[in-house]
């Protein structure tokens, strides 16, 4: 996570136009003991805020803090309605406590007569746990929580077939082609609505593109070394949204994309 005074910096620059912060990007949030107050603070300024968890510290203190901090919206990621099939995609995970921290934090939340934050539960179907999605939602439905969302799981070599390609292919973003190989349900089109709407900061303040770019191969610019205006308008942020509109398949985090 950003160091508070950086992250505070960048708030006060976009305050003015950013509607929408999404405080979550390939690790778990509430390991940041500041978290937070990170959120309270983008919240005073009038920025929607919203994070992603897999649920594993939602002990009461911690919930009563989430539902005094402003935060807007909570997506809890849950992969399987058993231990069995949960920890096969959360390895080391431990779906007893992801569900009575959930149920803790909508009851706290009915309690304090709030709206917020908006409660998402989200599944990503596989071919390990598509078995289980009327279990699922009856289970959601039963929880409370705000809305269910069922995700398409991106895989990494998937040309060759994977056991997590579910075999209803409505939930895939991946179709067979013959002889065991695999391609993209919607070929990549040249264009790409991210790359005006938004961007993403990693934990030590480099810009990427997108959350595509998990390992920041495309740093557009350090929030440390130049304001967030200048790195957005950059020559190496308008070189990368030309070649995306020219021929996105020469970009590596394009090709695996189904935005």
């Amino acid at each position: 996570m950003l160091q508070e005074k950086l992250f505070e910096s960048v708030i006060d620059q976009v305050k003015g136009h950013l509607s929408w912060l999404h405080l979550y990007f390939q690790g778990e949030p509430f390991l940041n003991s500041r978290f937070l107050e990170m959120v309270n603070y983008a919240d005073s300024k009038g920025i929607f805020t919203s994070t992603s968890t897999n649920a594993h510290y939602l002990h009461a203190k911690q919930v009563d803090e989430l539902l005094k901090s402003g935060l807007k919206q909570l997506i809890v990621s849950m992969d399987g309605i058993t231990q069995e099939v949960y920890e096969k995609y959360r390895v080391g995970g431990n779906l007893e406590k992801v569900q009575e921290g959930l149920k803790m934090l909508v009851s706290e939340r009915k309690k304090a007569r709030q709206n917020f934050p908006r409660i998402v539960l989200q599944f990503l179907v596989t071919g390990q746990n598509e078995h289980q999605l009327p279990a699922l939602k009856t289970w959601a439905k039963n929880m409370e929580v705000d809305e269910l969302q069922l995700k398409t799981t991106q895989i990494y070599d998937f040309e060759n077939g994977s056991e997590l390609i579910p075999s209803d292919l409505g939930y895939s973003r991946y179709i067979p082609v013959g002889n065991g190989q695999w391609k993209l349900k919607k070929k990549p089109e040249n264009k790409c609505w991210r790359m005006w709407e938004g961007a993403v900061v990693t934990w030590d303040g480099k810009v990427v593109p997108c959350c595509f770019d998990k390992d920041a191969s495309h740093v557009m610019g350090e929030l440390k070394e130049q304001p967030l205006a200048s790195i957005w308008n950059s020559l190496a942020y308008i070189k990368f949204r030309k070649q995306l509109l020219s021929d996105r398949t020469q970009i590596e985090i394009c090709r695996n994309c189904t935005e």
